[in-house]
C-alpha cells in the first residue's frame, strides 16, 4: 500500500509539474510498450518474493542470528539496505559491461522518456537477480530479523519509485546520500556510464561512477545506439532477445 500511494503521488507531481515534456508519458509509450512489462514484473516480483519468504522461512530464525540480529532495527535496516545495494550495484555495473546481461537489462534503458510508471520497465532475469537472488543472498546470510528486511526493502522500493519522477525534485546535498531523481536521471542517459546505485549513493562515489550536475540535464535519455536492440514495442521478441545466439540480428522494429 506504500508503495502504490508513493505511486499515485509521484504520477500526480509529475503530470502537474513535468521536468521536460519530451520525457512525458503518452499513451502509446505506456499501453503500446510500457503495459506488458509491468504486467509480467507484477507476477515475476511476486513469485520471486514467495521464493525468498519460504526459503527465509524456512532457514533464517524469526529473531534472525549473529551479531547483526542483537543490533536495535534501524540499524540492521541499514546494514541490510547497505550490502542489497552493493550486490545490485556489482550486478547492474556488470549488466552494462557483459553482452549477454545487456540484452536482458537493455529493456529497461530503451525508453527515451523518463517517469514514473516506466520503472516496472525490466526483463524478468533482471527482476529474478534483484528479488530473488541480491535479495536471498542477503537475508541467508547477512542473520538480519524479518522486520529489518522489511524495512530495507520498503525503502529500497521507494526510493526506486521516486528515482524515475519526471519532475524537477530538488535535493541537495542529500543527493551524495540517496540515489533520486536528479541522479538517476543521468543514468538514463544516452552514452553515460554512471549511478550504478539502486539507493544509496555511496558506492557510486566509493567506486567513482557518481555523476550529479543540478543545473544540467541529459541530452538525450536512452539506448546510445537504438538500432542495435529490438523495439520494446515487440514484447516477446524482446524477452526472447538474451536467450538468443549472439550472431542474432535485431528483430525488425515496429513501423
Amino acid at each position: 500500500m506504500l508503495t502504490i500511494a508513493t505511486i499515485v503521488v509521484a504520477f500526480t507531481v509529475e503530470r502537474i509539474n513535468p521536468l521536460l515534456d519530451r520525457w512525458r508519458m503518452t499513451r502509446d509509450s505506456f499501453v503500446g510498450r510500457d503495459l506488458p512489462f509491468i504486467g509480467l514484473a507484477f507476477v515475476v516480483e511476486q513469485v520471486a518474493t514467495m521464493g525468498v519468504s519460504l526459503v527465509a522461512a524456512r532457514f533464517v530464525p524469526d529473531g534472525g542470528f549473529g551479531p547483526l540480529a542483537d543490533l536495535p532495527l534501524p540499524a540492521q535496516a541499514v546494514v541490510v539496505l547497505l550490502a542489497l545495494d552493493l550486490l545490485w550495484y556489482a550486478y547492474h555495473r556488470a549488466a552494462h559491461t557483459v553482452p549477454r546481461l545487456w540484452r536482458a537489462h537493455g529493456v529497461h534503458h530503451a525508453p527515451s522518456q523518463l517517469y514514473v510508471l516506466m520503472h516496472p520497465v525490466f526483463h524478468p532475469i533482471d527482476l529474478l537477480v534483484s528479488r530473488f537472488v541480491i535479495s536471498l543472498l542477503v537475508f541467508r546470510f547477512s542473520g538480519a530479523t524479518p522486520d529489518a528486511a522489511f524495512v530495507a526493502l520498503a525503502v529500497l522500493n521507494l526510493q526506486q519509485t521516486i528515482s524515475h519522477v519526471n519532475s524537477d525534485l530538488r535535493t541537495g546535498p542529500l543527493n551524495y546520500l540517496l540515489i533520486g531523481a536528479e541522479t538517476h536521471r543521468w543514468h538514463h542517459g544516452a552514452g553515460e556510464r554512471v549511478n550504478y546505485g539502486s539507493v544509496l549513493a555511496l558506492w557510486d562515489i566509493a567506486f567513482r561512477t557518481f555523476v550529479y550536475e543540478p543545473i544540467r540535464v541529459p541530452d538525450r535519455l536512452g539506448l546510445d545506439d537504438p538500432d542495435s536492440y529490438p523495439d520494446p514495442r515487440r514484447f516477446h521478441a524482446t524477452l526472447a532477445w538474451p536467450l538468443r545466439p549472439t550472431a542474432t540480428a535485431v528483430p525488425t522494429p515496429v513501423e
